[in-house]
């Protein structure tokens, strides 16, 4: 028997702390190890640091560990490292795991920093890395068939379960078919859905409603893609008998079958996050979105109809945006009356067509992985200036977030963009130090 660790690196800056929501990943490969009889522990960075860098102090119950294993998002990486690297100072025995999207596509970096990199899914193959010492170096994980022969995650794994998550973590599916050119999901998770079984995700959320939650967050990337399960789903939550609300990330085809909204809405769908990503048509199109904007219209107009709150997100500053697309599409967000907005930098994540597309061109200009989180310029546009880009990102929340439009949450779009402010203090000016008059020149030979 093994005592096991698990880290989820914090970002460097997180715009959504507020909700700290726990990485599926970990839950579910503790959950399997702990039936496996091995000691589990799992450490949310973000809710309570593992490792003060000044000090050089690691929190005592990781040098405890025999195995830690960490789970690195390219945003994550760098703090990611930064705490394997102390592990490794502090006590060389403890052996080092890491996977996850960002160790899957830059497996030798993350190898420079551990023992054992698991490329992929790790389900079929977690036992073995923690009990099998002689496995080292990069492997892959084979991909799961079938989901509904794992246990449902054991939230007593969580070390900081005093502070509970404050929105429920729940998934019924895995993979995607669309392989939009700015995302990793299809070439991680694979392009072919893969559900569980409704009888057993409504075990699940009795299972959790009896533990007094009653907040749910559905962690699929595309909800409602299997419509005769998601239906017999919704019906079993709305018979619950008790007062849930629950929300999930969708696409726009979701909004074309009115049954299934109406039913969405009687289990009590507080709000669909739908990647709308861009009003321009040329953009919709080089991301690989499979979408129009009038598919986009007739979704928030039937999503709206149905009483369901709408969030929608954007990532501003493809090849075919320039500033007006960026004021175009705040207008557009109050026009529609969206319930709230999102606003993301299209950043390059290793392993999507973006990256290597634009890594390719030598656009991207930085590969400090800290700055991959959606907030930050990290490539050099087509048609807007990247200092531009930058300020016009911080204008799009303000704008929609004002003190006009949306009262309840302008202050915390203010604090949370001084926080950023203050966490980058000189991201701007080396911004335009960088990239002066000189050495950009805006390219619209795609375009005109």
């Amino acid at each position: 028997m093994a005592n096991v660790v698990f880290i989820e690196p914090r970002c460097s800056f997180n715009s959504y702390g507020f909700f700290r929501l726990p990485l599926m990943g970990s839950l579910c490969l503790g959950t399997i190890l702990k039936q496996a009889e091995h000691e589990v522990l799992v450490f949310r960075d973000s809710v309570k640091s593992v490792y003060n860098k000044a000090k050089d102090k690691l929190n005592e119950n990781i040098l405890k560990a025999d195995v830690v294993a960490i789970s690195v998002m390219t945003s994550t990486a760098n703090r990611a490292y930064q705490i394997a690297d102390a592990i490794r100072r502090a006590s060389p025995r403890i052996r080092i795991i890491m996977g996850g999207a960002h160790a899957t596509y830059m497996p030798e970096e993350a190898l420079q920093h551990s023992d054992l990199v698991v490329k992929g899914e790790g389900e079929e193959i977690i036992i073995e890395s923690v009990e099998n010492h002689k496995l080292t170096g990069i492997i892959d994980g084979p991909s799961v068939d079938d989901l509904n022969k794992y246990p449902i995650p054991d939230f007593s794994i969580l070390a900081d379960m005093n502070k509970p998550p404050r929105v429920t973590p729940i998934s019924t599916s895995r993979g995607c078919p669309y392989d939009c050119i700015f995302c990793t999901v299809s070439s991680t998770f694979g392009r072919k859905y893969r559900f569980r079984d409704p009888d057993l995700v409504l075990e699940e959320i009795r299972m959790r409603v009896a533990d007094g939650f009653r907040t749910f967050f559905f962690y699929d990337d595309n909800f409602a893609a299997n419509r005769p399960g998601t239906k017999k789903l919704l019906e079993g939550m709305a018979d619950l008998g008790v007062d849930i609300s629950w929300s999930a990330e969708a696409r726009t085809n979701i909004a074309r079958d009115k049954e299934l909204l109406k039913l969405m809405a009687r289990a009590n769908c507080d709000r669909v996050f739908i990647g709308f990503e861009s009003i321009n048509p040329k953009t919709l199109e080089s991301y690989n979105k499979r979408q129009t904007l009038d598919d986009v219209k007739k979704c928030i107009n039937n999503l709206h109809e149905a009483g369901i709150g709408i969030h929608g997100m954007f990532a501003l500053g493809s090849d075919d945006d320039d500033l007006n697309t960026i004021k175009d599409t705040v207008k557009f967000c109050h026009e529609m009356e969206m319930k709230s907005a999102q606003f993301a930098l299209l950043h390059p994540l290793p392993g999507s067509r973006l990256y290597n597309i634009l890594d390719s061109e030598d656009r991207i200009f930085t590969k400090d992985w800290s700055l991959y989180d959606g907030t930050h310029v990290v490539f050099k546009p087509n048609r807007i200036h990247p200092v531009e880009l930058q300020e016009k990102f911080f204008w799009a929340w303000k704008t929609f977030y004002s003190l006009w439009h949306k009262p309840h949450l302008y202050l915390v779009c203010r604090y949370v963009i001084k926080k950023w402010k203050k966490k980058n203090k000189n991201r701007m000016v080396e911004l335009k130090k960088k990239f002066n008059d000189v050495n950009w020149k805006p390219n619209f030979s795609n375009n005109d």
